[in-house]
């Protein structure tokens, strides 16, 4: 491709980056929060095949009951939170790694809530993508725990804190609502009665949790790159040790190009002026552009 075939050359626009898929997840859940105000207001069962239900159990259900939110407050929590944490994931890891911890993450939520549930009244039903999110909020931070974030608290109020501490908060809050308020709301127990209720699945959220922890010490272990470096000390020798000296790019002979594998090397170069500019380009590639386009002409 030459210079006048870029789309910078032509006076037209470039391509614009696709989107995301941390902004697919989040457009799905509007849409499927759209298609549950339908139902409401037109008072049918379009999403009842999606919510995970101790009394209609599908295998499905362990999954599409994340698609599904209870309200527009759940959903806008949920939203913020995976935008946010999401392409910090995606970003660092790639977005494979994104759907594999919200899949696994939700999978993890949805065994925790259900063990829950064993032993008492069967009739509770799990929906929202809460234990996904917070899977992917522990792989996003948890090597940032001295980083500090400013935090809305009722979307007016800024309260900057250590990442680590929002991470504690979080799951302290996740414990004690499980112990406090799920968990004996779902059991017929005489002697152990919620201290109160909030409706939260907070079992989901640990499992979620206990899933980003995993996720995140194996993501640890295979991104850490292998070092063959190996230090030798030096053998004692009379003999003096050879010493070698990197030629500098001035004395190195410049290699001969061919006309194409001048334009494949200029081509390079102006990609890296259409991504980053020109003041992308180290005072040695302007150079070399330079050499290159005088080559050409």
């Amino acid at each position: 491709m030459g210079i006048g075939d870029r789309a910078y050359m032509r006076g037209t626009r470039a391509p614009r980056n696709p989107l995301s898929v941390t902004a697919w997840v989040v457009g799905v859940l509007v849409v499927f929060f759209i298609v549950n105000l339908i139902q409401e207001s037109a008072k049918a069962d379009l999403l009842g095949w999606t919510i995970l239900g101790e009394r209609s159990l599908m295998t499905w259900q362990w999954l599409t009951h994340a698609l599904v939110h209870d309200g527009f407050w759940h959903l806008l929590g949920n939203a913020l939170i995976l935008w946010w944490t999401g392409a910090t994931v995606e970003r660092e890891h790639g977005s494979r790694v994104l759907l594999a911890v919200l899949a696994l993450g939700t999978l993890a939520g949805a065994a925790a809530w259900m063990l829950t549930g064993l032993g008492g009244p069967r009739d509770a039903q799990l929906i929202g993508i809460s234990a996904g999110v917070y899977a992917l909020m522990l792989v996003a931070l948890l090597d940032k725990l001295d980083h500090q974030i400013t935090l809305l608290l009722f979307f007016f109020l800024p309260v900057t804190l250590r990442v680590r501490w929002v991470l504690l908060v979080t799951a302290l809050f996740a414990l004690l609502g499980w112990a406090f308020s799920e968990l004996p709301g779902r059991q017929a127990w005489a002697g152990w009665k919620p201290a109160w209720n909030d409706q939260i699945a907070h079992s989901a959220h640990l499992g979620g949790l206990l899933l980003g922890w995993i996720a995140w010490r194996y993501l640890q272990r295979t991104n850490a790159a292998p070092s063959y470096a190996h230090i030798q000390e030096p053998m004692e020798s009379e003999a003096p040790s050879p010493s070698f000296e990197s030629p500098s790019a001035t004395d190195a002979p410049e290699r001969t190009l061919t006309r194409t594998q001048a334009r494949a090397e200029l081509d390079t170069l102006l990609d890296k002026i259409s991504a980053g500019g020109f003041g992308s380009l180290t005072p040695a590639e302007k150079r070399r552009l330079e050499e290159l386009s005088a080559r050409l002409r």
